[in-house]
């Protein structure tokens, strides 16, 4: 699952990286998309499920609009070998001594 697809940047423990990549901005401008809109795309495409939120309705409508056309292989290579990933939650905040999960490692295949 993909939380914060778009870094969260207006969190405390969040990150612009995301909206600032020029590799997601070439490739928004070559569509005619967001960058917001190519990051969730990618991820859609991926096979992963996310998380998005927004306050606004237009942002909401917005990001809607990633099933009508998709990246190309191409476009989804560079994203995925250009642009650094990783995590923003590492997930030790849901381990207890008491639960079924012990390590954050446990949650986690191995890959980003």
């Amino acid at each position: 699952m993909a939380y914060s697809v778009l870094g969260s940047s207006g969190a405390f423990w969040g990150t612009p990286k995301v909206l600032e990549s020029d590799v997601l901005k070439e490739i928004a401008k070559a569509k005619g998309k967001t960058v917001a809109q190519v990051s969730m795309r990618w991820v859609y495409q991926e096979g992963a499920c996310m998380v998005v939120k927004s306050f606004k309705k237009e942002r909401l409508e917005e990001n809607l609009k990633i099933f009508d056309w998709s990246l190309t292989e191409e476009e989804t290579q560079r994203i995925s070998t250009e642009i650094p990933h990783g995590r923003t939650v590492v997930g030790d905040v849901y381990i207890s001594d008491k639960g079924p999960i012990k390590s954050a490692a446990e949650m986690w295949d191995g890959e980003i």
